[in-house]
């Protein structure tokens, strides 16, 4: 029995950013009733954590561990708010930890002394057992790849002995040469898709859903241009394959904000 399915990565919660989108995405997920919802991970920004800007004290600054937590955790909320409240069943939850959730692990790693559920830092503070149904974390110090109906899912999709991260231009194209098979990541904030219907045993689908983001990043440049924000549904998913359709963040305010 073909599925429909509602995918997106990298939200980035951010506090100086308001979560007003992840209403508009319960919203969306209410009226559609998915079976099921994958996030690709960078849900959670964790700026707090990050090492880029040490030689910035002005940005450091404006960083809270605390409130990068409590804002993500509001967001997820969000997204699921208008089930809870109509006390309907909501579409089962299926959550991929990202680079910037590994930021926390990585902290630890780097100062055990930090490490606590109460004072300190700690990955139980992303609730990813109350958000999600099903939680994929890192393994090996990389993304996991899960497989649901004939989908491969991951952050992202590693490439040669190092595993770093595949990119580019042909993003779609290079997954199903890659994998053989189909395969969705996020992770790039691009979005790209390549259809390969002659495949055998049975036609392919490479798949970059683009972010969630709710604004620019100064840090970013030009690529800011690159980036496509919204989600993507999968209709009759099936054996790998279905039809996609991206909804824009834009579609998605114009139509519940």
């Amino acid at each position: 029995m073909s599925k429909t399915v509602v995918v997106f990565s990298c939200a980035h919660t951010d506090p100086d950013v308001g979560n007003e989108r992840f209403d508009w995405l319960g919203e969306f997920l209410y009226d559609i009733k998915p079976d099921y919802v994958v996030d690709l991970g960078d849900f959670y920004d964790m700026r707090s954590l990050n090492t880029y800007d040490t030689r910035y004290p002005q940005a450091i600054v404006a960083q809270s561990y605390q409130r990068d937590v409590e804002h993500g955790n509001e967001a997820q909320d969000r997204i699921r708010r208008k089930f809870r409240e109509l006390k309907r069943k909501r579409p089962r939850f299926i959550g991929f930890e990202g680079n910037h959730e590994y930021r926390l692990k990585k902290a630890i790693s780097t100062d055990p002394r930090l490490e606590g559920d109460k004072y300190g830092i700690s990955f139980n503070h992303l609730q990813t057992d109350y958000w999600y149904d099903e939680y994929h974390p890192y393994h090996n110090s990389a993304p996991a790849i899960a497989t649901y109906d004939g989908v491969s899912y991951a952050h992202y999709f590693g490439a040669g002995n190092f595993g770093a991260a595949m990119s580019g231009d042909f993003h779609a194209s290079n997954l199903i040469r890659k994998r053989h098979s189909s395969a969705t990541c996020g992770h790039s904030h691009r979005r790209s898709v390549h259809f390969k219907d002659d495949a055998f045993p049975s036609p392919s689908i490479g798949l970059v859903v683009g972010c969630y983001k709710g604004k620019e990043e100064n840090w970013a440049g030009q690529a800011n241009n690159d980036w496509w924000k919204g989600v993507v549904v999968k209709r009759e998913v099936e054996n790998g394959v279905y039809e996609p359709e991206f909804v824009s963040l834009g579609q998605l305010k114009k139509a519940y904000a």
